[in-house]
């Protein structure tokens, strides 16, 4: 991690703009937005993935890194008018089947509700603050499943991996008026982390889904292990380490981590002296800021 030499004071309001672009700059190293550390091809962008934690596929500007923006080598490129013809687009639609594939990495729609990749250190604790106990059913019951939902799932125990259409005809939901609330569904799985996308097929197109139980059973025993606490600390530090600041509201909706978890983990790496909160200029609120950029 690059230290700063000085920085925001605890209680800053007025703050030069400069030290809000010394915060991006340190963004900008470590999400890679710079030519110089642009990635070039499968092997750097695994390494990206597991030194950020956890990334967005093709959406920038959501304060989380970004595969494509990487690719790119710059902050939000834009989206092309012809995005086939886009080299950062065209390698993060490849990298985005190759790496799963392999199980070096776990690509799915977990962050901010876009597809995503977690490296597999922390996927454990991602698993540990989403996945609930009793499994899907309990869930359904406790009404923190939607009914489409639950019927996929019945479907993927029953099948196992499973395309698309045959997943909508067996639960109902292949009709024009339902693919709304079907694609929906899928999304819910995905962020509960009780569903994953394992193949994209092309002929005819189409996507093959598994349960994450059968699909990733041993990270599922590695998140048994973990304490709810400890699994919000790693997610929440590593972060912080990359990105320099953040809002707890912010982090929540992101990371897709309860609040008190959020501020648990913010309060612990304040007791440790990794970061400050306090007010950055031309942002609304208090924000978790790295300790090294701020003038205790």
């Amino acid at each position: 991690m690059r230290r700063a030499s000085r920085g925001l004071t605890r209680d800053s309001i007025e703050t030069p703009r400069a030290e809000i672009e010394r915060l991006e700059s340190h963004r900008d190293f470590h999400f890679r937005r710079v030519p110089n550390r642009r990635i070039a091809g499968e092997k750097s962008a695994l390494r990206f993935i597991n030194e950020v934690g956890f990334c967005t596929a093709f959406t920038p500007g959501l304060g989380l890194p970004c595969l494509r923006e990487a690719i790119a080598g710059e902050r939000e490129p834009p989206l092309p008018e012809h995005i086939q013809h886009d080299y950062a687009i065209a390698m993060t639609w490849r990298l985005k089947d190759v790496l799963p594939a392999g199980k070096s990495v776990y690509y799915g729609k977990a962050l901010g509700g876009r597809p995503s990749f977690i490296a597999l250190e922390l996927f454990p604790a991602f698993l540990r603050l989403r996945l609930e106990p009793g499994g899907y059913r309990a869930m359904y019951q406790r009404g923190v499943l939607s009914h489409c939902a639950r019927l996929v799932m019945d479907a993927l125990s029953r099948r196992g991996p499973s395309e698309t259409r045959a997943l909508k005809l067996a639960s109902g939901y292949a009709t024009a008026a339902k693919r709304i609330e079907f694609d929906r569904a899928m999304k819910e799985l995905q962020e509960k982390f009780l569903a994953l996308k394992v193949e994209e097929r092309y002929d005819p197109f189409t996507y093959v889904w598994d349960t994450l139980a059968h699909r990733w059973g041993e990270a599922i025993r590695e998140a048994r292990a973990l304490g709810r606490e400890e699994a919000a600390y790693r997610i929440v530090r590593r972060y912080l380490e990359i990105s320099a600041f953040g809002h707890e509201r912010a982090m929540v909706r992101m990371l897709g981590i309860a609040p008190r978890w959020v501020e648990g983990a913010a309060r612990r790496l304040v007791r440790e002296n990794r970061l400050v909160r306090t007010r950055i200029p031309g942002f609304s609120g208090e924000y978790c800021v790295l300790s090294t950029f701020v003038a205790l």
